[in-house]
């Protein structure tokens, strides 16, 4: 498994987890709304998000569980899950994707990176 931004990965097996997704980002992700941050912490600075994050959303579910049915999503394709925010992460850029990977590791001993940017594939054509 890996994690990923919106705007930086367009190949297969990516999985959206968070709230929604940005307008003009190409089809055949799925989505996986357990793992997105609940409404009430969307707007917490960084010391205020993470334990929620970590109690209200993580805390609730079974890493395995996620892990498979993650897996489950795209049968053979390495799973990428995938948010808004893009690398350098920092306390005023940070990414709850990047805290998923940190549960996986610390729960299952899996470690889960970052994907390589990719550049956007040309848009194209509708056809009529």
């Amino acid at each position: 498994m890996k994690t990923a931004s919106h705007f930086t990965f367009f190949g297969p097996g990516r999985i959206v987890i968070s709230r929604g997704s940005p307008r003009g980002v190409a089809g055949g992700y799925k989505m996986f709304k357990s793992l997105a941050p609940t409404a009430e912490i969307m707007n917490l600075p960084f010391e205020d998000y993470r334990p929620r994050f970590l109690a209200e959303v993580l805390g609730q579910l079974n890493p395995q569980v996620v892990w498979d049915q993650l897996h489950a999503l795209h049968p053979g394709i390495e799973p990428v899950i995938q948010c808004f925010e893009k690398p350098p992460f920092t306390t005023n850029n940070f990414c709850h994707r990047r805290m998923v990977a940190e549960w996986f590791e610390n729960h299952l001993g899996h470690v889960v990176d970052e994907a390589e940017v990719q550049v956007k594939p040309p848009r194209q054509p509708m056809l009529v």
